[in-house]
C-alpha cells in the first residue's frame, strides 16, 4: 500500500465516522442518536427519500442504518436506489436494515436480495448498534480510500473507468501517428433497473460478469476494455475499421441476446445496447468528443429498442456509411458468413442461441426426418 493511501487512512481515522440513521420514528432518531453520539458523527433523515439525498449530497457519509416501512420512499426502494447508483462508492455503501415485529421473514430476505448489508432488530441496544457501525464503517472506509487509486473493477475484474480512460488516450494517440482507424464501443444492458428488481443484487452481479466473459472472449490483446458504469461498458479497438467493428458489436449484441434467465416459472430477456463510433479525426485530446459521439451512438441504439448496434461512422472514404444495425431477429445466415470468413472461434458464443432457434424444427421432425438429416450430415 502507498505512503500516501496509509496517511489518507490515518487522517480519516482521526475524525469521526459519520452515520446516517433514517427512520420515519422520532423516537427511534433520538435514541440512535444518544447511543452513537459519544464515538460517531451521527445524521438523521425522516424518510427514504430524505435520506437518499442526503447520501447523493455528502461523500463523508460511511455507512446507513435504515428502517423498512418509511414514507415517500421505502426501505426497499432505498437499497434499490443505492445498489443501482452510477457512483461506485454509493453503489458499495454499507447499509443495514432495522427491521421490527412487523416484518417477517420474507421481508428480510428481500431486503437481503436487493442488496441489505446487514440486518438490527428492534428495539436495539446500544452495544449492537456499535458494533455494526465500527465494523461496516472501517470497511466502508478501507475500500473507498483503495477504489480511488485501484485501476480495476472489482466485480469483473476489468479495467475501471479511470483505467480505460487512459488507455483509450494511448489509443486515440497511436493511431494518430500511425494513421489507422479506431473504434469505439459503448455497450449498456437495456432496462438493467427492472432486472435488477426482479432478479436481486446476485443475479444482477452474476450478469455482469457473464457480460464481461463474453467480452473479453470476443475482444483482442491489445483493445482496451472497461466497466465505467453499473451496466456499462466501454471497448477501444485501435486498427479496427467500421466493418469489423460492427461485426464484432452484433456479435455481442446477438450472444447475449441468448441469455436465458427464469424467475418463478417467467423468462427474463436479457439484451444489450451498443454505441459504435469511429471517428475521422485521432489524437490523445479527442478522448472527451469520442466518448460523447459514442454516447450519442448508445443512445440512438437504446431509444430504437434496445437489443441492436447503432454506428456513427466518420470516414474520408465515401464507401464507409453509419446507420442503424437491428439485431433483434438473430440471423443464421449472419452466423454461417461470419463462420465462413473467420472459422469456428468467431461464432462460439452464438452456437447456444442458434441450437435454440433451431430447436423447434428439430422437435416437430418426425423419427425418420431426424435419422435422414443426420445421415446427410455425417456424409457432408
Amino acid at each position: 500500500m502507498s505512503e500516501a493511501v496509509e496517511n489518507q487512512m490515518d487522517a480519516e481515522s482521526e475524525t469521526q465516522t459519520r452515520i446516517l440513521l433514517i427512520d420515519d420514528s422520532k423516537v427511534m432518531r433520538k435514541s440512535a442518536v444518544k447511543m452513537l453520539g459519544g464515538e460517531f458523527d451521527v445524521v438523521v433523515a425522516e424518510d427514504g427519500q430524505q435520506g437518499l439525498d442526503m447520501i447523493n449530497d455528502d461523500a463523508s457519509i460511511q455507512v446507513v442504518f435504515t428502517d423498512l416501512n418509511m414514507p415517500k420512499m421505502n426501505g426497499y426502494q432505498l437499497l434499490e436506489a443505492v445498489r443501482t447508483s452510477a457512483d461506485e462508492g454509493i453503489r458499495n455503501l454499507p447499509v443495514i436494515v432495522v427491521t421490527g415485529a412487523e416484518n417477517d421473514d420474507e421481508a428480510k430476505e428481500k431486503a437481503l436480495q436487493q442488496g441489505a448489508t446487514d440486518f438490527i432488530t428492534k428495539p436495539f441496544n446500544s452495544t449492537d448498534l456499535k458494533a455494526r457501525a465500527h465494523a461496516h464503517a472501517t470497511y466502508q472506509r478501507n475500500t473507498r480510500t483503495l477504489q480511488e487509486v485501484a485501476s480495476v473493477d472489482a466485480l469483473t475484474g476489468l479495467s475501471n473507468e479511470r483505467s480505460f480512460k487512459q488507455h483509450l488516450e494511448k489509443d486515440l494517440s497511436f493511431v494518430a501517428r500511425h494513421n489507422h482507424d479506431i473504434a469505439i464501443l459503448l455497450l449498456e444492458v437495456d432496462s438493467f433497473n427492472d432486472l435488477f428488481l426482479k432478479i436481486g443484487r446476485k443475479g444482477a452481479d452474476s450478469l455482469i460478469q457473464q457480460i464481461s466473459r463474453v467480452l473479453l472472449k470476443n475482444v483482442r490483446k491489445e483493445d482496451g476494455l472497461g466497466r465505467i458504469g453499473l451496466a456499462r461498458f466501454a471497448v477501444s479497438l485501435p486498427t479496427a475499421g467500421p466493418d469489423g467493428a460492427t461485426r464484432l458489436a452484433e456479435r455481442i449484441c446477438q450472444t447475449v441476446s441468448g441469455f436465458k434467465a427464469k424467475l418463478r416459472g417467467e423468462t427474463l430477456e436479457i439484451s444489450v445496447s451498443i454505441g459504435l463510433y469511429v471517428p475521422a479525426d485521432k489524437g490523445s485530446d479527442l478522448f472527451q468528443q469520442c466518448m460523447l459521439k459514442t454516447e450519442e451512438a448508445l443512445q440512438l441504439a437504446a431509444n430504437a429498442g434496445g437489443n441492436r448496434v447503432h454506428a456513427l461512422i466518420e470516414s474520408s472514404d465515401p464507401q464507409q456509411v453509419s446507420g442503424l444495425q437491428d439485431v433483434t431477429d438473430f440471423s443464421l445466415d449472419g452466423l454461417l458468413a461470419t463462420l465462413s470468413e473467420e472459422g469456428a472461434a468467431a461464432v462460439e458464443d452464438q452456437i447456444p442461441l442458434a441450437m435454440q432457434r433451431l430447436l423447434p424444427l428439430w422437435q416437430a421432425m418426425t423419427a425418420e426426418q431426424r435419422s435422414a438429416l443426420l445421415s446427410q450430415i455425417e456424409s457432408a
